[in-house]
């Protein structure tokens, strides 16, 4: 493969690094704050934690991006562009996740909302992963979802909102420590 494509990827795979900590930070914090669980200890290393995954997949990013520059002496064809497709993948998941937000304000139970954006959050990855190119999105958006669908059928309310607000951003943290341990071996490749 060119290296410039290699820098590309390693350019995604940062960026899907950084989505993967800032949302996983988020849906981590909010299950955690609404299980009261933080405290002197988990506090401070719930966000040293989310400080590091960003910087590290903010140099991942930055890698990716310089060894993109220094490859642009070899041209090569580049890739088609994905972001229409994007898009449209990100609209339809807004649109849902307000459709479910409504039906579980319909319902009197808020607790289902957070369920269902989860689960809509997890379904989302799986049209994205044809469209990033990354398969590794499919096992993601397959695992969030089964998560989301389990608790579902066995927790209501608080503990219903924790277990799918902890799992899901577990779920996206690992994700992201996924990529970056991608990217370390692309960056590593890429300058051998």
């Amino acid at each position: 493969m060119d290296p410039p494509f290699r820098a590309e990827d390693l350019i995604g795979a940062g960026r899907g690094a950084l989505v993967e900590s800032t949302f996983g930070a988020g849906w981590l914090g909010w299950g955690l704050g609404h299980a009261k669980a933080f405290n002197g200890f988990s506090g401070p290393a719930f966000g040293l934690t989310a400080l590091v995954l960003a910087a590290c997949s903010i140099l991942a990013l930055r890698k990716g991006r310089s060894l993109k520059k220094a490859s642009q002496a070899t041209v090569s064809p580049s890739r088609p562009p994905i972001l229409k497709r994007f898009l449209v993948v990100v609209a339809i998941e807004f649109l849902a996740i307000a459709l479910a937000c409504m039906l579980a304000n319909l319902l009197h139970r808020s607790d289902l909302a957070t369920d269902w954006c989860a689960m809509i959050v997890g379904l989302h990855y799986l049209p994205l992963a044809k469209i990033l190119r990354a398969p590794q999105l499919t096992i993601l958006g397959i695992l969030i979802t089964l998560w989301c669908a389990l608790n579902w059928l066995l927790l209501r309310s608080n503990s219903l909102v924790i277990a799918v607000s902890v799992g899901t951003g577990t779920l996206l943290w690992g994700a992201c420590g996924s990529a970056l341990f991608r990217a370390r071996r692309m960056a590593l490749a890429l300058r051998a």
